[in-house]
């Protein structure tokens, strides 16, 4: 009873939160906001730090969106791009870490599936401009994909030389392209063009994440 009235108030705070900042941020970047706190809700945060987690994980949304705006106007390389990304990735997970406790951080850092999985389905989200019905499954394939690969991200982490890690990253590589036929029942065939023009950086998105540590 008392965790469903706290889903319940920590639902309404989303709801105050979004209408807050409503006039200030585009409905996608509330939109990715208020769907990387959700996704965190395993960690029981109080009310408080929602409400400042929901901040640090609206900036972040806010970054990738003027990043997404940045590329298209400089005509960025996808080098660029993914340097850009991993920055955005440790300065929110920077914040996080002084709002979450230490056992809190810990589990938000260990849960590498959830968050790869969230992250780049925000990134989808912003650059495919998904509809809130295309969200969940979109989350659901790219947990499942990441689930898949997460051996040879492992691999890839631990390897202690060049040879160890470009062979990790060809096998990553291939089975992600592999991957990426999932999404063909999702979206829409505007949506798969985009995808594929952006595939290298969608794919590095899982790895970057998974990988980032603080």
């Amino acid at each position: 009873m008392n965790k469903k009235k706290l889903r319940i108030g920590i639902s309404s705070l989303f709801i105050m939160l979004a209408s807050m900042h409503l006039n200030a941020q585009s409905q996608q970047v509330e939109k990715a906001g208020i769907y990387m706190t959700q996704e965190m809700s395993f960690l029981n945060m109080t009310p408080i730090q929602v409400e400042q987690v929901y901040q640090a994980n609206l900036e972040a949304a806010e970054a990738v969106e003027n990043l997404d705006k940045e590329s298209i106007a400089q005509n960025s390389a996808q080098s660029e791009n993914i340097e850009s990304f991993a920055k955005i990735l440790k300065e929110r997970n920077h914040s996080l870490q002084d709002i979450l406790s230490p056992v809190q951080f810990q589990l938000f850092q260990e849960n590498k599936i959830a968050r790869a999985a969230t992250f780049r389905t925000i990134v989808m989200a912003r650059m495919l401009d998904l509809s809130n019905d295309q969200l969940t499954p979109v989350f659901n394939i790219n947990q499942e994909i990441v689930e898949n690969v997460r051996k040879d991200l492992d691999i890839y982490f631990s390897a202690n030389n060049n040879r160890g890690k470009n062979n990790a990253q060809r096998k990553l590589h291939k089975a992600l392209k592999k991957a990426d036929k999932a999404f063909d029942q999702i979206l829409s065939p505007q949506q798969i063009i985009t995808y594929h023009e952006n595939a290298d950086f969608f794919r590095n998105i899982i790895s970057e994440e998974y990988g980032t540590k603080n």
